[in-house]
């Protein structure tokens, strides 16, 4: 028996129940994309309280590694090329960053700080695209093809074609020979 500091006694079985049932719950809802839930940390025995101390640090490491990648690809998304993953990140989460920036900065050397713009103002069109294509109800289904490295035609694969169009841009006389 182990006696918690707040009064009651509590059975050292019953308190490694709670724990086992929490913890399996805690990564049921981790699996499921939930890194918001944490675990109690109120339990007696003080190795099942350090147990979900420490599971509480992993799970905010990852939330937090997964914020500052949300945050980079939603910056992205506006066409936000001077966006990044500020953060210090270790381990597979480093090698994502250093990825991750490096494909901005790749983007922001070729296409410079006007393509910069024009990507922008073609990002936002491409939202409204989408956004258009959902309100309408268009439903996107993925076609399986043999081949891997050619694209698979679908609708969603029109808007990547129709967006590399508007990329493009038309093209001004200065540009072409004669």
């Amino acid at each position: 028996m182990v006696e918690r500091a707040n009064g009651p006694i509590a059975d050292l079985h019953d308190q490694k129940a709670r724990f086992c049932a929490e913890m399996a719950g805690l990564v049921t809802a981790v699996i499921g994309g939930d890194v918001a839930r944490r675990m109690n940390t109120d339990y007696a025995d003080p190795d099942l309280r350090r147990s979900a101390a420490i599971l509480n640090e992993l799970i905010v490491s990852i939330d937090d590694n997964l914020s500052d990648f949300n945050q980079a690809t939603a910056a992205l998304a506006q066409g936000d090329l001077h966006g990044s993953m500020r953060e210090k990140h270790r381990g597979a989460f480093g090698q994502l960053q250093r990825n991750f920036n490096l494909a901005v900065a790749t983007f922001r050397a070729v296409l410079g700080e006007q393509g910069g713009d024009q990507f922008a103002d073609k990002a936002a069109k491409f939202r409204q695209m989408l956004t258009t294509s959902k309100s309408n109800e268009v439903s996107f289904g993925l076609r399986i093809s043999d081949e891997g490295s050619r694209p698979i035609p679908s609708p969603a694969h029109d808007l990547w074609v129709k967006l590399a169009d508007a990329l493009d841009g038309p093209q001004n006389d200065s540009g072409k020979t004669a």
